[in-house]
């Protein structure tokens, strides 16, 4: 097998950039080497290799590193004059875009990636991620039932999806769209920059709406949102003060939200929510959110050691049950961790969910280690014959 720390782009070489055909080339010849390897993320920047991110870590290719304004040639092919002029504006522009690849001699490959064009010490830079054309469902995602129990659970809410950066929030949501419009008639409008699955009506009418070529600013889309007639409304990520007001007032309107927080644990989703507002807010917030919460499920994505599972999610969920609310409405939330500690309905903490990856052979023993944010809690687990298990 092949090292994939060490990949091979062949040509066209960097040499033959500044034509516009030869510039198109390489950005496929980039395609194809993150499909070959199965590379989650593409990255270019001024000084560098083109770099991908792989199961494990990261992987270069071999040879020079890119020139200043190599970045912007191969880039160029993906660009609008629209795209064009938010990045000049901005220093940053953010948009999804779709190709055909040839993966063998007589076999294509459409392919869809979201990127995010950038600045850094003055020249263009590039975050691509690969998305899958075909969303992938809970059990696919290897998530655990409690996903799919928290969108049964009550048909107006807040469902908040929380993790880090190439967590698999997006994909987690786009599965939550992905189920209830296979079973349930409902009329969904999504809230996204950029869009990046594409979802075709199934049992539902899906409405995605994305940043810039359907609106100009969140704030309007969110404004506008509750008077286009949803069910369910999907907010790709919760930004602001005003994205939480929007998405409480929608679940205490009979709508479910859907939306993602930027946050490592549950409990620390909980805090980045309060903490949007001012003191003289959080309070009137709190209550809102002790009746409107459904659940707060936080991932992350590790390295698996199973045959054809490249990545395996490590979740924390909290389910708004009676206790959770009673600590809510009460301002104590540092309870919070022994809620979800204790497994009831389906509530799991990180430690268990690593002892579980670890115990049917998903992760070795030092990734769960290492994942773990209570390392030493998760060793004294990890050594208890059988473990614990969630309660139903």
């Amino acid at each position: 097998m092949q090292d994939p720390h060490e990949v091979s782009l062949g040509d066209p070489s960097l040499s033959s950039l500044g034509q516009t055909a030869q510039e198109g080339a390489y950005l496929m010849r980039l395609f194809q080497t993150a499909e070959r390897i199965n590379a989650s993320d593409l990255h270019l920047m001024l000084g560098e290799t083109p770099y991908f991110r792989v199961p494990g870590g990261l992987a270069s290719r071999k040879g020079p590193g890119l020139a200043e304004g190599h970045v912007e040639l191969i880039m160029g092919c993906t660009l609008n004059d629209e795209r064009r002029k938010a990045y000049q504006s901005r220093g940053y522009v953010d948009y999804a875009h779709e190709d055909v690849i040839q993966v063998r001699e007589n076999e294509s490959r459409r392919v869809r990636y979201r990127i995010q064009l950038y600045k850094t010490r003055g020249s263009m830079a590039a975050a691509i991620r690969r998305i899958k054309l075909e969303i992938p469902s809970f059990e696919e995602l290897h998530l655990p039932p409690v996903y799919e129990a928290a969108i049964r659970r009550r048909p107006k809410g807040i469902i908040v999806v929380g993790g880090e950066t190439g967590s698999g929030k997006s994909t987690t949501l786009a599965a939550m769209v992905s189920y209830i419009n296979a079973r349930e008639m409902k009329h969904v409008v999504t809230i996204e920059d950029p869009i990046e699955y594409i979802i075709a009506n199934d049992q539902s009418r899906i409405n995605q709406r994305e940043m810039g070529q359907d609106f100009p600013t969140y704030a309007e889309a969110l404004r506008a949102v509750v008077r286009q007639d949803p069910d369910v409304i999907v907010i790709g990520e919760m930004r602001d003060a005003e994205t939480v007001r929007t998405a409480i007032t929608a679940a205490e309107t009979g709508h479910l939200v859907l939306t993602s927080l930027h946050t490592a644990e549950a409990v620390q989703t909980f805090y980045r929510i309060l903490n949007f507002f001012g003191e003289s807010e959080k309070e009137a917030v709190r209550k809102n959110l002790s009746t409107t919460l459904i659940a707060i499920m936080n991932q992350m994505l590790l390295p698996s050691i199973k045959k054809d599972v490249a990545r395996a999610p490590a979740t924390e969920v909290l389910i708004n049950n009676a206790a959770v609310k009673m600590y809510i409405e009460r301002g104590e939330e540092s309870k919070l961790e022994d809620i979800i500690e204790s497994g009831e309905d389906g509530m799991r903490s990180f430690n268990f969910s690593l002892h579980e990856l670890h115990r049917t052979e998903y992760i070795d023993r030092a990734t769960a280690l290492k994942a773990s944010l209570h390392s030493e809690k998760l060793r004294t687990l990890l050594t208890f014959e059988g473990g614990i298990k969630a309660k139903d």
